[in-house]
């Protein structure tokens, strides 16, 4: 479905900007790494995705209150390209760079562990793959916010009811509770399947964020305007520079509020993003081995070189994959949807059988 607002350009950009990031630690250069409103630049991009996230999701839910299609909408969306991504990382690109003999490298306990990540398990290594880089043994280090997010999914139909007044209470609740998880020390904080919670945490405050703005559009149709977003801006610049350790305190608040206000504004060309396929998911999937195949052949290149030739090739995976896998199936979910909301037929309805032809 394309869209007739600026979505679309806001996640590929959050997929750009994960790339950024991503390039610095890939190179060896993770002091470098730029901060914007207090986040490393590729922490900023994943904030983008769960903040928008957040409002769509919640957004589905209200209109079709279903479980069975709202499940089915969201495998859908996220396994295919996570299988293609994952299989083809262990049967192409592991066997042709692996340090190892190619039958040591399938006999590997490490090998088929991968294959957890198609249940949103995170392994990020496979057996003799990028050994020697600077950034050594990660095939895709991008995978670790899969879980988080799906956990998303799962939670919004237990607490999005029908009710506003019960559903904002719970919503800050759930938002008090990670804002504190958020907090604690990666040191302190427990790993709950392959993730570690404080991780998880701060970026469901953006995902709770943007349910709650959904939520509050609900009731104030004007809710977002573009001069509160830029003044909540200018404050959120203002808190990281006054503040910096408590960052995370306001932007919870400001960022998904401009995110959001800028995304669902539609500017002509900026809007007509998803023109050549929804690109955004695939690229953020296949950006990371890609990046790390680059550098395996070419090293570490100059930002100028390495940026605009991952983001090509990357691109052309995600162009490949939407069309190929996770194109057919959203139009698979589509008549999913649609057979599960069509109407059933009832004796009193139904229409009786044509009258054979004279």
């Amino acid at each position: 479905m394309k869209r007739s607002n600026n979505l679309d350009a806001f996640r590929l950009l959050g997929a750009v900007l994960v790339i950024i990031g991503h390039a610095y630690h890939l190179m060896g250069r993770g002091n470098e790494v730029p901060f914007v409103f207090g986040y490393p630049i590729s922490t900023l991009g994943v904030v983008i995705f769960f903040s928008i996230s957040g409002y769509l999701i919640c957004a589905s839910w209200t209109r079709k209150r279903s479980i069975v299609p709202y499940m089915a909408a969201r495998c859908l969306r996220i396994f295919p390209g996570l299988i293609a991504v994952v299989l083809l990382s262990m049967l192409v690109i592991g066997p042709l760079v692996t340090t190892m003999a190619v039958h040591d490298y399938f006999a590997n306990d490490h090998f088929l562990g991968y294959a957890t990540n198609i249940r949103l398990l995170p392994q990020y290594d496979l057996p003799g793959v990028f050994t020697d880089l600077p950034y050594p043994n990660a095939v895709n280090g991008s995978l670790w916010t899969l879980p988080a997010e799906f956990f998303c999914y799962l939670v919004v139909p237990l607490v999005c009811v029908r009710w506003l007044g019960v559903r904002v209470p719970v919503l800050f609740g759930l938002l008090g509770l990670s804002l504190y998880l958020a907090h604690v020390a990666p040191q302190a904080s427990p790993v709950i399947y392959g993730t570690r919670l404080s991780d998880a945490a701060s970026m469901w405050v953006f995902f709770i964020a943007g349910s709650l703005l959904r939520t509050a559009q609900e009731r104030v149709p004007g809710l977002f305007r573009t001069d509160v977003a830029v003044v909540g801006l200018l404050g959120q610049v203002a808190m990281v520079s006054l503040y910096p350790t408590a960052v995370i305190w306001t932007t919870w608040v400001f960022l998904p509020y401009a995110i959001l206000t800028a995304g669902l504004a539609s500017t002509p060309y900026v809007r007509r993003a998803a023109r050549y396929g929804d690109l955004s998911y695939g690229l953020y999937l296949w950006a990371f081995p890609i990046q790390q195949l680059v550098i395996l052949a070419a090293g570490t290149l100059r930002m100028g070189l390495d940026l605009p030739l991952v983001t090509i090739l990357s691109l052309c995976l995600a162009w490949l994959s939407w069309h190929t896998i996770e194109g057919p199936s959203m139009r698979l979910k589509d008549a999913v949807l649609n057979r599960m909301s069509a109407p059933k037929l009832t004796p009193a309805t139904t229409a009786p059988a044509a009258e054979p032809a004279a």
